[in-house]
């Protein structure tokens, strides 16, 4: 396993009692966040895998590590950002909680001890419905303080309040890219008009998902932006190709202390889960 330290001040009490504690599960690893009450970064670590691993050995392995570094007996808020494939919109009007599984089950097949989690969004009249593998809720059972669980979509709705206004009236697609996933979310008349998940085989495969999109959606590529965020940054050999094909592509707008801008791309994700609860 490799691990990328970024960040790696000290932990202080009273940051342990009122901070924010951020963990981002991928297929391939997963990625710890902690910030003080005002939301500045003082520990942020990256843990990989050589490729993609079973979600029991990647929970196991972050429990381990969490506790080895006394951070399951953080008593301030802790977010779980889970990333599985089987997540959906559903209009408030429509909502049933019972049929959520059901729902679900029409998108992506689950696991049987997957557990299915709703909640309602921010400033949209939508319930988001997920699963959540039972080994993520597991780990959720063993922090000293309050725990929650998102979806890396509603991060990624959240994170579209960076954008310009007039961007969300015209048109504005958003893409977070990782080295295995793509998420894209696509919004006209400032109402969701479509958030999507890809599993990939390369990151390259994100510029073929992306045109495909948009042309799906009728949105012209000359006229409508695509926010970035996640590994592809200004200087990425990937945002050089899509620029041929789409002319505004614009890296998400966003501000985290003591960060590259390149790193910040990459997890601002992360950062989100905090603010969005």
């Amino acid at each position: 396993m490799q691990v990328e330290s970024v960040i790696s001040n000290s932990i202080t009490q009273d940051i342990r009692l009122k901070g924010h504690q951020s963990i981002r599960f991928a297929p391939d690893g997963f990625s710890v966040l902690i910030s003080d009450a005002s939301y500045t970064p003082v520990y942020l670590k990256q843990y990989k895998f050589e490729g993609s691993v079973p979600v029991e050995e990647l929970v196991t392995e972050c429990g381990r590590i969490l506790d080895e570094d006394g951070l399951l007996s953080f008593e301030g808020e802790t977010v779980l950002i889970t990333d599985s494939m089987a997540v959906t919109l559903l209009p408030r009007q429509f909502f049933n909680v019972d049929k959520n599984r059901e729902i679900l089950e029409k998108i992506c097949s689950l696991d049987k001890n997957d557990r299915v989690f709703d909640r309602i969004v921010k400033n949209r009249d939508f319930h988001m419905i997920y699963a959540v593998p039972d080994k993520i809720i597991g780990l959720g059972n063993r922090f000293a303080g309050d725990v929650k669980i998102l979806h890396m979509a509603e991060c990624l709705l959240s994170l579209s309040d960076q954008v310009k206004a007039s961007d969300h009236q015209r048109g504005v697609l958003m893409a977070e890219v990782q080295d295995h996933t793509l998420d894209i979310l696509v919004i006209v008349g400032d109402r969701v008009q479509l958030l999507n998940r890809y599993s990939l085989n390369d990151p390259s495969d994100f510029i073929y998902h992306t045109l495909n999109t948009m042309r799906q959606l009728g949105l012209d590529p000359e006229t409508i932006p695509v926010y970035l965020s996640g590994i592809i940054h200004e200087e990425h050999p990937l945002k050089e190709l899509l620029v041929k094909y789409i002319r505004n592509v614009i890296s998400t707008p966003y501000y985290l202390e003591h960060l590259s801008k390149e790193q910040t791309l990459r997890y601002m994700i992360l950062s989100e889960g905090s603010k969005c609860v």
